[in-house]
């Protein structure tokens, strides 16, 4: 089942005063999910229904109150959890920083294997989930580092949050057969310089995005992401060897420029790509 990537905001929330929009995940491209990081107005109007799950984590305190009514209430920092067809209409003032995650309901059937809704959460007032939390968090830093990996940590998290709100236990699945391990493996190594999603590489393991993470980094002792950015980096050292300029080392280790081939070097050797280049032999 292919999932494209869902387009945003205007197809994901309508409100009467734009927010200033600090980060997100279009360029990436996360299969089914689309995060936002906003700075909303002092003051405004919600008025709109849901197409898709949506998290919605508000780090401040903020006053709301229901289209046609007088009463205001105090809403506390937190997460909410909107499924396709609830409603959100409302005003708001005090306005501050939110975080929205939005997922489509295909893919978190892709995750679960089932149609089972995720709970809902946080209707009335947020509450504070630290798992949920965390993850989003995760997912901010990721995207605010560029997102070296490309989509296989947004992907990868996704998946984790979306099992994390499913009220079904997680069962734990079979081990990476060595040929599996191998197929995976080839993928990565075809995709190098290009994109490759957590559901490509699950497919070609033949198991489920749910516990193909976990399976791969027990037979790999890696994570996907982890993984990926190893051989890509192993390849640019060759490349870097070989006296390649480095803008052009970026792209072919997949990398989107030279900045972020430089930052994920410096993380995982300690040293820059120039620095390298000097370093006997």
């Amino acid at each position: 089942m292919s999932i494209a990537p869902l387009s945003g905001p205007g197809g994901l929330y309508s409100v009467s005063v734009q927010p200033r929009f600090v980060l997100d995940s279009a360029r990436v491209g996360w299969r089914g999910a689309y995060f936002t990081d906003i700075v909303g107005a002092p003051e405004g109007i919600v008025d709109h229904g849901h197409g898709h799950y949506c998290l919605q984590r508000g780090l401040h305190r903020e006053a709301r109150r229901a289209l046609g009514q007088r009463e205001w209430r105090q809403m506390p920092a937190g997460l909410s959890v909107w499924r396709p067809g609830d409603e959100q209409r409302f005003e708001w003032r005090t306005g501050g920083r939110s975080q929205f995650l939005f997922i489509a309901r295909e893919q978190v059937a892709a995750v679960l294997g089932d149609d089972r809704p995720l709970g809902a959460v946080g209707h009335h007032a947020p509450v504070r989930a630290p798992v949920p939390e965390l993850i989003l968090d995760t997912l901010q830093a990721d995207l605010a580092q560029g997102s070296p990996a490309g989509s296989l940590v947004g992907d990868a998290l996704v998946a984790a949050l979306v099992a994390h709100l499913s009220s079904a236990p997680v069962r734990r699945a079979g081990g990476l057969s060595a040929a599996a391990r191998d197929r995976v493996i080839g993928l990565i190594e075809c995709r190098l310089a290009g994109a490759v999603t957590l559901q490509e590489l699950a497919e070609a393991a033949g198991m489920g995005v749910r516990h193909f993470g976990r399976a791969f980094r027990e037979a790999t002792g890696r994570s996907p992401h982890q993984y990926l950015l190893h051989r890509r980096v192993e390849q640019a050292k060759v490349l870097i060897r070989q006296g390649m300029p480095l803008a052009e080392v970026a792209v072919h280790c997949g990398f989107c420029d030279q900045s972020q081939l430089t930052r994920t070097f410096v993380r995982q050797l300690g040293t820059t790509p120039g620095r390298f280049r000097s370093l006997p032999r």
